[in-house]
């Protein structure tokens, strides 16, 4: 009884073996499809000990987008080089500030991140004084815009 249970569970795990798709034969048609491609890279890379298969980037045509106008707080005529490369994303681009972009979401989030700390000196209640973050005045600043449906 116990040797059939046994055969049972590892002709069904045989078979999800043989079932999991070859890295190669993966699918790369959605942010999910690579973003799974990308996680069986690294474990694939981290147990075979040495780096066989590359980790790609999902295109920039498939992330949602969102039209926002650009502008720059710091230097509000200069253009700005924005980069950010990671697994989800590789953005290298030159933003004008006063035009409005289709940017992707992940883009829109890393800019409005982007701050500069103001420092200021702060007593602490032994009587020292300290210099630590006293505010942050964001770098970057994205309006939305916003278009009737026809």
């Amino acid at each position: 009884m116990a040797k059939e249970k046994e055969d049972k569970f590892m002709t069904s795990l045989n078979e999800t073996i043989k079932e999991k798709t070859e890295i190669e034969d993966m699918p790369l048609n959605t942010i999910r499809d690579y973003r799974l491609y990308n996680e069986a890279v690294l474990k694939e890379n981290k147990r075979l000990k040495l780096r066989k298969y590359e980790v790609k980037p999902c295109p920039i045509d498939l992330h949602p987008k969102q039209r926002v106008i650009f502008r720059s707080n710091d230097q509000p005529n200069n253009p700005q080089k924005v980069f950010l490369s990671n697994s989800l994303i590789h953005y290298d681009e030159t933003l004008i500030p006063g035009k409005v972009y289709d940017l992707p979401e992940c883009i829109v989030h890393h800019l409005s991140t982007r701050e500069n700390p103001q420092w200021g000196w702060f007593e602490n209640a032994d009587g020292s004084k300290e210099t630590r973050v006293k505010s942050k005045t964001p770098r970057f600043s994205l309006n939305a815009v916003y278009q009737e449906a026809y």
